[in-house]
């Protein structure tokens, strides 16, 4: 596989190339032990490898009696060879990474530091800090580098981990292999081996009638891939009875059984009943046409993850059915991969977070109550699975509630009202839900709550709570065309409400986000009042679930509705402060949402949840610490999402 070995030799002649040496001969039934294969096979590769090492400063030697050994006869067109798959030792500190990862995942062996930097020719300070960064990657999948004296450093964890981490590693590096039914495009290297994994998994899904995405299909045969590689190196993976009797279905069962069944004989290996539940495992855990069962645990965990985006944002989806059930379907496979510690790539990710920020935003806070009861984290290409079944949602609340409802006022008798507001409804029908006439002596009568904007062939001398918008007394083009453009940009002036110059701190101190945020606190109170226990609200949502945005932002916010307004608070960091385990934050918008029912919060956390995601954007903030600049991107976000909408 790509990045895994030499890739102008193969998989199989790279790891017997690791099992020579020049020092001693290794006998052949010991390379066959080693590499599960037989001694047969074992004398093929042999031969193969020869063969491909005499043009490259090397070749294999035959010991009667004793067996094989590596000899160099021109050490710098040997290592060009084998010291990488590009022919080249690695020149820069990711490479190197790269470089250490690979080794510590495939040898199980332990490895002494003077031996990486004579491979790499570097000092060991500079390997120690690659190290570091290498055993970054690793934790995410709870691994770790073990070190022992006088023998040098491992990698230790459990089998089923390293896996995993072995399969996210190869995803991440190549990126582009696409299988397509059973065609592999731009696959990993031995393409004959991810062939045949590919054309047995498929029949065995085609015979099922179990339908998966392609995406699904390529992960699937990287892990069978991997699994083969490791049970040739004799290290086998170990599935619990427990959940595994209680999460996966007979139909992946059989798959998996007759997936391997059908790759033993060509492949050379036999799989192992856990062996075979561990495919299953990964079958389970992807998206598929079957039905499934959303039992009274998952059936809870929805209920309580709309019920959270409620009380976070004031949006109410809770009577939304066509939501619960694409949630509870999604979340039969997450469970799965949740308990197994699996990842799913999203291929959609970057564009979700790009095109529906505000369902992004509102997925990490939904995604919040899976953390809690499952205590682990979701990355982000889960979070975006999620934010695509809040975003129908959304689509299906704004048909029900975008249009506005419009008082007009006219002077001209009932008439003339009921004639323009018809001509009004019929421009504006896209726009405009009801039309409500009256003339100016019973516009005190009206009941503004359920209204959005005040239309008026005359002055207005009566202070009324929405925006006002003077036309003429027969509607002309000119007319028609302002109107339009009154309603069009009324979101982007309905934004900077909630940002009022006060509550923007350009130069805030404090080492810790408890500080920032006791800090934030004391100065908003001098601005407008608080409930006493705000702070704490604060913190309290912190220990509930991430408001780390990522890209240097956090939107913290009480654990539940406490003013009578909404406002933003923005707070811009003097330097970064660290906010959880692995993010780090340089812009705090602090958000207190009112307990009022408001029309206009969808449009508020829309705008808000695209600029806080925008990295570009945010970095502009940073630099520039004034409101104009904040007022300035708040309005062009507004924009480009209005374009975006069409």
């Amino acid at each position: 596989m790509e990045g895994w070995g030499n890739r102008m030799l193969g998989e199989r002649l790279t790891n017997l190339l690791s099992l020579l040496t020049q020092n001693e001969p290794r006998p052949l039934s010991e390379l066959a032990a080693k590499m599960n294969l037989s001694t047969k096979t074992v004398r093929n590769l042999v031969k193969e490898l020869d063969e491909a090492l005499r043009d490259n400063g090397a070749h294999v030697v035959s010991k009667r009696g004793e067996g094989f050994m590596l000899e160099v006869t021109d050490l710098e067109a040997f290592q060009s060879l084998f010291l990488s798959g590009a022919g080249q030792t690695p020149s820069d500190s990711a490479q190197r990474v790269r470089f250490l990862i690979e080794q510590f995942l495939k040898n199980d062996d332990y490895m002494k530091m003077d031996e990486l930097c004579e491979q790499l020719y570097v000092s060991r300070k500079t390997l120690a800090a690659d190290i570091r960064k290498a055993e970054e990657f690793f934790e995410e999948f709870h691994l770790e580098l073990e070190r022992k004296p006088h023998y040098g450093m491992r990698l230790t964890g459990g089998e089923f981990s390293r896996r995993l981490c072995m399969a996210q590693y190869m995803q991440k590096q190549s990126g582009k292999g696409v299988v397509q039914g059973a065609e592999i495009k731009n696959a990993p290297e031995d393409i004959s081996e991810e062939q045949l994994i590919a054309d047995a998994l498929l029949e065995a899904l085609e015979k099922e009638e179990y339908h998966i995405s392609d995406v699904g299909f390529h992960s699937l045969v990287l892990h069978i891939a991997i699994s083969v590689k490791r049970i040739r190196a004799g290290q086998y993976v170990s599935v619990g009875n427990a959940d595994y009797a209680q999460l996966i279905g007979e139909t992946e069962a059989r798959i998996a059984r007759e997936c391997t069944a059908k790759l033993e004989q060509p492949m050379e290996v036999v799989f192992p009943e856990e062996e075979i539940r561990y495919l299953a495992i990964h079958l389970a855990g992807k998206e598929s046409n079957q039905n499934l069962v959303i039992d009274s645990e998952i059936q809870k965990l929805v209920q309580e993850m709309v019920q959270e985006i409620y009380e976070v944002f004031q949006i109410d989806l809770r009577d939304d059915l066509e939501l619960f059930a694409s949630l509870g379907r999604h979340l039969v496979p997450l469970v799965i991969r949740l308990k197994y510690g699996m990842k799913l790539r999203n291929p959609l990710l970057q564009e979700v977070k790009k095109r529906y920020s505000l369902a992004y935003t509102m997925a990490m806070q939904a995604c919040a109550v899976l953390e809690r009861h499952y205590q682990t984290l979701l990355d982000s290409n889960e979070t975006a699975y999620i934010a695509l079944a809040l975003e129908l949602s959304l689509e299906r609340h704004r048909k029900q509630i975008e249009k506005k409802r419009v008082l007009f006022v006219c002077a001209s008798g009932a008439g003339t009202a009921k004639l323009m507001a018809y001509r009004m409804q019929e421009a504006f029908r896209d726009y405009i839900e009801e039309i409500v006439t009256c003339d100016q002596f019973s516009i005190g009568k009206q009941d503004f709550s359920r209204i959005d904007y005040l239309f008026t062939t005359v002055p207005i001398r009566e202070k009324v709570p929405v925006p006002i918008y003077e036309v003429q007394k027969i509607l002309e083009f000119g007319d028609i065309s302002g109107i339009r453009h009154f309603l069009d940009g009324a979101q982007e002036r309905d934004i900077l409400e909630y940002y009022p110059e006060k509550l923007f701190f350009p130069h805030l101190q404090g080492e810790t986000k408890e500080e920032i945020l006791k800090t934030m606190t004391e100065k908003i109170r001098e601005v407008r009042p608080l409930p006493k226990e705000f702070y704490q609200a604060v913190l309290k949502r912190e220990d509930l679930a991430r408001t780390c945005m990522g890209n240097q932002v956090a939107m913290p916010h009480p654990y539940r509705v406490m003013t009578e307004d909404t406002f933003v608070s923005v707070g811009i960091l003097e330097k970064p402060v660290k906010w959880d385990e692995s993010q780090w934050v340089q812009a705090v918008f602090l958000v207190s949402v009112s307990r009022k029912k408001q029309k206009k919060i969808q449009n508020f956390y829309s705008t808000t949840a695209r600029l806080l995601l925008d990295e570009e954007k945010i970095k502009t903030l940073i630099k520039e610490r004034n409101y104009e600049t904040l007022k300035k991107l708040l309005l062009t976000v507004g924009r480009e999402k209005e374009e975006a909408n069409g």
